[in-house]
């Protein structure tokens, strides 16, 4: 190797050091904020807990009224089907809901457009300012399950846990994406984002996150293939309740990194569409 080499792969070593310390920053930053409320922090992993409890509830009566025949291929157990759903739909809150709120008060505080003044771009600027709420997120789906094997006595002794971690890694970009799309086009249009409401209210709908989409019309369940959320929930149940292998959820597993493929060019040009907008417009310091 040249001596010449060595400048440029110090300058690359360099480059990703200062990109590693920016994203460690923001989440050092907003995990202060959110461990500073106290109560709050507290009553979100409270409120976990409830939430189980109706989860169980609900099981329990429908264990006692003969239970669910939509329910046979995850294994009939609705209280475990409904503690995935709900788990991994924290994951899509977590990339539309708790993101677009972290920049609507970036706004509101007036902060968000001396953020977006610095030299980094406006896509990495969105992405490190989401990672504190995955790496929360991902403790309270570990909460979710821990409430659910301790208290509640889940099983998942047929999981296949290395392809439902595979599941995770696939559907954490999707939502991520989607997060920043919509905070792109939330500086634009300040409230009403399209995104957020289609992929969150509507996507947890159809994609059956407390019940089976088997149980939609038909014309509904065809709506249903075309969110991102529908599959990670089939996978994600296939592999932890019935063990599912590979070539069980591959085409599943396919349409989750089409979509990965399809929205990384997408979110590129929202992101900078939106941001360019918003300069020209002075759009960052009004809400």
């Amino acid at each position: 190797m040249s001596v010449a080499a060595f400048p440029e792969k110090l300058s690359f070593l360099q480059r990703t050091t200062r990109e590693f310390l920016k994203i460690s920053a923001f989440i050092k930053k907003d995990a202060k904020i959110s461990i500073s409320y106290k109560m709050q922090f507290v009553f979100q992993f409270l409120q976990i807990f409830f939430a189980t409890a109706v989860i169980y509830f609900i099981g329990e009566m429908l264990i006692n009224s003969g239970g669910i025949r939509s329910l046979d291929k995850y294994g009939g157990d609705y209280f475990s089907f409904a503690l995935i759903g709900l788990a991994i739909n924290s994951f899509l809150r977590a990339g539309l809901v708790s993101i677009t709120n972290d920049i609507r008060q970036t706004m509101n505080q007036g902060t968000l457009e001396a953020m977006c003044a610095t030299s980094t771009n406006y896509t990495w600027l969105l992405f490190c300012a989401s990672m504190w709420q995955f790496l929360f997120e991902t403790v309270r789906i570990t909460f979710y399950f821990l409430v659910g094997f301790l208290i509640f006595d889940m099983r998942l002794e047929h999981a296949n846990w290395p392809l439902a971690i595979v599941v995770l890694g696939l559907t954490a970009p999707i939502f991520l994406m989607l997060g920043i799309n919509s905070c792109s086009i939330l500086v634009v249009l300040k409230r009403g984002d399209p995104v957020n409401w289609i992929f969150s209210s509507l996507g947890a709908l159809l994609a059956g996150t407390m019940f089976p989409v088997s149980v939609l019309p038909v014309w509904l369940q065809k709506v249903a293939y075309f969110f991102p959320l529908t599959h990670s929930l089939d996978v994600a149940r296939k592999t932890l309740l019935m063990g599912a292998s590979l070539g069980e959820v591959k085409e599943s597993l396919f349409v989750l990194l089409v979509f990965t493929i399809i929205l990384i060019p997408i979110t590129i040009s929202v992101n900078k569409t939106c941001m360019n907008y918003a300069k020209k417009r002075g759009a960052f310091s009004t809400h």
